[in-house]
């Protein structure tokens, strides 16, 4: 297997269960180690959370993951037709400031870019956005 797909077509916030299991069996079939695997689905779970909360405000909307092999890297790619949002422009918090002092939001990106080792946005073809979060170095080379 290169690559493994799903398609939500109106994923609501209960298909996360399904989303993070659908990431973590395909990553494991790709060879990708037990951490790797489990900071993907972390990092999937608050993509796909903050899509379906922000992107369509607790609404019904389609979400497609795709994840795929790039020589040793594991990318998933996330597809959404809410809103156009670039959370690679989010800025990182302070998070050396007590609780009560920091603004609210922003920590679903923040664990996104702890987890992964890359962020890519872009607006697809069909004007939808398309997200994706690398792990590099963490698959076995091909035949291996």
């Amino acid at each position: 297997m290169k690559a493994a797909s799903f398609r939500f077509p109106a994923a609501t916030l209960p298909d996360l269960e399904d989303m993070r299991r659908f990431v973590e069996q395909a990553a494991a079939e790709l060879g990708a180690s037990e951490d790797a695997v489990g900071e993907l689905v972390l990092a999937v779970n608050e993509a796909t959370t903050n899509i379906l909360l922000h992107g369509y405000r607790g609404r019904a909307g389609h979400v497609d993951i795709v994840v795929e092999r790039a020589g040793s890297d594991l990318l998933i790619r996330l597809h959404d037709a809410a809103p156009l949002f670039d959370p690679t422009l989010v800025p990182a918090p302070d998070v050396t400031l007590p609780l009560e002092m920091r603004a609210p939001g922003g920590l679903g990106v923040h664990m996104m870019r702890q987890f992964t080792d890359e962020l890519r946005y872009r607006v697809t073809e069909t004007g939808q956005n398309e997200l994706i979060l690398v792990k590099r170095d963490v698959l076995p080379a091909p035949g291996g």
